[in-house]
């Protein structure tokens, strides 16, 4: 737990207001209940499996990316690019203890079998084309986001505890944007909040990443309303393209 006690100054805290898993998820906003229940499971003894559900825009990959920073031993994966062969040959040639699995309903059934066996038995195997097998057991704790569960089989599902985050709020996004912007660019937070309301109210959009888009070209105000005109303009023009 070397990065997680770095993190959250456990050796090193002249300012004890933040409980530990504030500070461990210190880029996410809100969800207090949820950031409590995830610390807890990553510093429980036996492995915790959690699938985070929900909309976009709604913190699931931030939380990942926070364990990833955070955590000794953690894995990142994408769903969509994943495959039972990449991801079984990774951890037979690692220590991984922390899986971290966006967009897991992208997986393959069969890739999602194999993240099954592994779950259900605490033994990773895998069968060669030759017939040799090789095992390896091991303890695996599994953090996963997935915006829609129909494409989980319900055997994998049913071994996850489910967490649904709800969509940003309006002030929620507000602040994620200024906070996020700040720590990226040092913006302006008169710059930084001008950003966040024209995404949210002008390109009727809750995403953050938008958001950064604008902010890497924007140098004033001036510059936030003329990148969104000329978004909102050619959005237009290339609907139906």
């Amino acid at each position: 737990f070397k990065n997680l006690f770095k993190k959250i100054g456990l050796y090193d805290d002249p300012e004890r207001r933040l409980s530990p898993e504030e500070k461990f998820f210190s880029n996410v906003i809100g969800c207090t209940d949820i950031k409590k229940l995830l610390f807890k499971c990553v510093i429980s003894k036996e492995p915790v499996n959690i699938l985070l559900t929900g909309p976009p825009s709604s913190s699931k990959t931030i939380f990942l990316l926070e364990m990833l920073k955070g955590l000794d031993d953690a894995y990142f994966m994408d769903g969509a690019g994943a495959s039972a062969a990449g991801m079984t040959d990774h951890l037979f040639n690692s220590n991984t203890k922390y899986l971290l699995i966006d967009e897991i309903d992208k997986m393959k059934k069969n890739d999602q079998v194999a993240l099954l066996n592994v779950m259900e038995t605490g033994i990773l195997c895998e069968t060669k084309l030759n017939g040799k097998t090789r095992q390896k057991k091991m303890k695996l704790w599994i953090f996963a986001t997935s915006n829609t569960v129909q494409r989980l089989s319900g055997p994998l599902r049913s071994r996850f505890m489910e967490l649904h985050l709800e969509e940003y709020a309006i002030q929620e996004f507000v602040e994620i944007v200024i906070k996020v912007l700040q720590k990226k660019y040092q913006m302006d937070k008169g710059i930084s909040e001008k950003i966040a309301y024209a995404v949210w109210d002008q390109l009727k959009s809750k995403d953050v990443r938008d958001a950064v888009k604008i902010a890497k070209l924007a140098k004033s105000p001036m510059d936030v309303d003329w990148l969104v005109q000329v978004q909102m303009k050619h959005a237009k023009c290339t609907k139906g393209m």
